[in-house]
């Protein structure tokens, strides 16, 4: 008896000892951002259209954006300058412009009557909208040269979610990496596609490296999503 009694104490005394050293999760002040998520597919949306030249996931993608307006991203981009006149080896002709995905949206409806005036609407919709909202998620369209790297410095806010996500035009691979102000990464999405999101709790307040890298061999034009 003596023996399961022993047994059981050292037992209690290591499962202690163990949860001593395991540290307690951070609160989290924040949530993902719904405007994030609806943006992202906004752009799957873009490309989906643009890939079957058809006008009603654009459409559809002009309604998500009207109603998730963005603000500038307020960082400065270091990389390489992209010749976008040189055309060798792109096929990816996809914009994330609203006036430009609306021109498109009407050249795919080719006079469709009932597909031209719900382009109408989603354009008086648009006009209405609160375009560049200080709380809204932010955003930036660039270029990155191929075999590249494009690189940010954003501040994010301690306790709080912090998201970033990137879309390419759907011509090279694209990876993002996070790094903090002591050069750790902290955050990185490197699959093989164009399409990246990393999510983190900043530890500290402050600026955070965020670099984009071109895997290919021709520029990729993308879009980048701050919460």
């Amino acid at each position: 008896m003596r023996k399961y009694f022993f047994t059981f104490i050292l037992t209690l005394m290591a499962s202690l000892s163990w949860a001593q050293e395991v540290e307690k999760k951070p609160e989290l002040k924040g949530e993902a951002s719904q405007s994030v998520n609806s943006l992202k597919l906004a752009t799957d949306l873009v490309k989906y259209g643009y890939e079957q030249q058809s006008a009603l996931p654009l459409i559809q993608a002009l309604q998500i954006i009207a109603e998730n307006p963005t603000q500038p991203l307020k960082a400065t981009r270091e990389g390489s300058n992209v010749d976008t006149a040189r055309k060798e080896g792109k096929k990816g002709n996809i914009s994330l412009d609203f006036d430009e995905i609306v021109a498109k949206a009407k050249e795919f409806a080719d006079g469709d009557e009932t597909m031209t005036a719900l382009i109408a609407q989603v354009q008086e919709e648009n006009s209405g909208s609160h375009r560049g909202a200080v709380n809204g998620p932010s955003r930036t369209v660039e270029y990155v040269n191929g075999n590249s790297v494009d690189t940010y410095q954003i501040s994010f806010v301690a306790g709080y979610l912090a998201e970033i996500l990137v879309s390419g035009d759907g011509d090279t691979d694209l990876d993002l990496y996070v790094y903090d102000s002591n050069g750790h990464l902290i955050a990185q999405d490197a699959d093989y596609s164009d399409d990246c999101y990393v999510s983190w709790v900043p530890a500290w307040t402050g600026r955070y490296v965020v670099k984009v890298v071109n895997r290919g061999p021709v520029y990729n034009k993308y879009v980048l999503l701050t919460n």
